[in-house]
């Protein structure tokens, strides 16, 4: 029985299940140095193949440098370089936005405005915004203040304040005379503020409301005036009318004493017309009318002997000439 437990103990132990066989890892210890430094080589590669390949997106334009010299500019796309050695530099071209807030300007009536001012730009020329000018977006802010306060101080206080769509024109025609300098392109200007100081609007309002009373006494002065110049011309219409009605009436009373006085006339003429001739009894009939007359009227008749005058009271004058007793 113990030769047989002896038997069995001398066996090969069988290998645990899972685990690797001793034979590989002692060739992972012997080929250690070479997987390091394949695996060192595989990353370096990686590493130049990522450093060597670039992407420019749609808004940018690449700026592509070799040892510091300028090379050429890249378009949207990819790109290879020269790790180590080339330099690409990534510019945004899109349209981009500036301000201006709360710039002090003196205006041509030396009032003092605050004047705040939006604009946009976009890059034209990446060489010269990028490669030639040192800070170039503060250049960019700098020259259009320096422009606006410009033209603020040849414009007065009201044409500041109420011409806005002009000088964002002429402000826009001064800016593109330097964008080939900065390469760059304007877009939009647009004056968003422009006020005086606390003291000018205060006496702006207070001259505002003088110019409203003073409109006001304006329209009722005339609205008076109007009211007096109808009550004139209705008092004038009804003198007139007055006048005119008096003027007729005395015209009418006239042309029928005269129309009387000459019908009184003619009757006379006719009756002494038919009395000449006829003798004494005619010249006593005449006698008797003249003393008729004399009783209505406080008139005498005088006659040299010659003539005899009728005199009517309407002023006409008949001269008769005295009958001669048969």
């Amino acid at each position: 029985m113990s030769q047989e437990f002896q038997h069995v103990d001398d066996l090969p132990a069988e290998p645990a299940k899972g685990k690797l066989p001793r034979t590989f890892i002692e060739k992972l210890r012997k080929n250690s140095g070479l997987i390091v430094a394949t695996l060192f080589i595989l990353f370096v590669v990686f590493s130049l193949a990522r450093a060597s390949v670039y992407k420019i997106r749609p808004y940018e334009r690449g700026l592509h440098l070799r040892g510091g010299r300028f090379v050429g500019i890249d378009q949207p796309g990819w790109h290879f370089q020269i790790p180590f050695v080339d330099t690409v530099i990534g510019l945004n071209v899109s349209e981009r936005p500036g301000t201006i807030d709360n710039l002090a300007a003196m205006t041509a009536d030396d009032v003092t405005m605050d004047v705040s001012l939006l604009y946009t730009y976009r890059v034209t020329d990446p060489v010269k915004f990028a490669l030639e000018v040192t800070e170039p977006e503060q250049i960019v802010a700098g020259f259009v203040k320096g422009t606006l306060r410009d033209l603020v101080n040849t414009r007065s206080m009201d044409d500041v304040m109420h011409g806005r769509a002009d000088i964002n024109q002429e402000l826009m025609t001064s800016l593109q005379q330097k964008e080939a300098r900065y390469g760059v392109e304007f877009i939009l200007v647009q004056i968003q503020n422009a006020s005086p100081p606390a003291e000018v609007v205060s006496a702006i309002k207070d001259k505002m409301v003088a110019k409203q009373l003073q409109e006001k006494a304006v329209a009722d002065a005339a609205q008076a005036q109007t009211l007096a110049d109808s009550e004139f011309y209705t008092a004038q219409k009804k003198a007139e009318g007055d006048a005119y009605q008096i003027t007729r009436m005395a015209e009418a009373d006239a042309q029928r004493i005269q129309m009387s006085s000459e019908a009184e006339i003619a009757g006379i003429r006719a009756l002494l017309a038919e009395l000449d001739g006829k003798g004494a009894l005619a010249e006593q009939y005449i006698q008797v009318l003249i003393a008729r007359e004399l009783s209505q009227n406080s008139k005498w008749i005088i006659s040299n002997g010659d003539s005899l005058p009728l005199i009517d009271l309407t002023g006409a004058t008949a001269v008769l000439e005295p009958t001669s007793t048969p």
